[in-house]
């Protein structure tokens, strides 16, 4: 579980900044006829999902549905008590409490989504196969397209807010990795200076990978 407080910082990521992240999705899953996107979040891996939402979990997993129009769409394996706190650090449409985010999201895509579909995944290799499975099982493995290219092609040129961001990040990590002892040989030790520094400075969290 991770650490510390999380919030949403208006000033460094706007809403209108997230909105228009969304809308260049759109815009880029209907020029490949996508008729849905489907990107997962988890502990280790909350990028895609927190590019164009700023929700990022503590624990858990949850599962990122885009339409054509509107909104997206949460479907998280975490308890209605905490959804008011992802919706004071994030920028959605609904959320809808999930056990099994996976089932939920392929239910929810199946009631709006008639004949022929092409549902583009972000991530495609790292998607759990409880994500996978049910969505193959309703649409057929075919209609499950790799987007990560289409995604990664919105995020190019970078806006104002990502940018900064990754430049504070940097700081950070760059200051954090400069504390660890030249005669360090523990992992714990590497590990422990790398935190200290990171949090003292501000971090939300360190993932820390040896």
């Amino acid at each position: 579980m991770r650490r510390g407080l999380i919030l949403w910082s208006k000033k460094e990521v706007p809403a209108t900044v997230l909105d228009a992240r969304v809308a260049r999705f759109q815009k880029a899953m209907a020029v490949e006829q996508l008729d849905a996107a489907v990107l997962h979040t988890c502990f280790p891996r909350p990028a895609a999902v927190s590019f164009l939402t700023h929700f990022v979990p503590y624990w858990s997993e949850a599962v990122l549905v885009v339409l054509p129009e509107g909104a997206p769409c949460l479907f998280a394996a975490l308890s209605k008590r905490v959804h008011g706190w992802i919706r004071e650090v994030s920028h959605l449409g609904e959320i809808i409490s999930a056990p099994k985010p996976g089932d939920a999201a392929a239910k929810f895509l199946k009631e709006r989504i008639r004949g022929s579909v092409r549902i583009g995944v972000v991530d495609f290799d790292a998607l759990p196969f409880s994500v996978v499975e049910p969505l193959a099982a309703a649409f057929g493995r075919d209609a499950l397209i790799a987007a990560d290219g289409v995604f990664a092609a919105i995020r190019q040129p970078p806006d104002a807010a990502e940018i900064a961001l990754a430049e504070h990040a940097f700081g950070l990590a760059t200051q954090a990795l400069g504390k660890v002892g030249a005669d360090a040989t523990r992992t714990s030790e590497i590990t422990s200076a790398i935190e200290a520094s990171a949090r003292a400075a501000g971090a939300e969290e360190a993932m820390v990978a040896l």
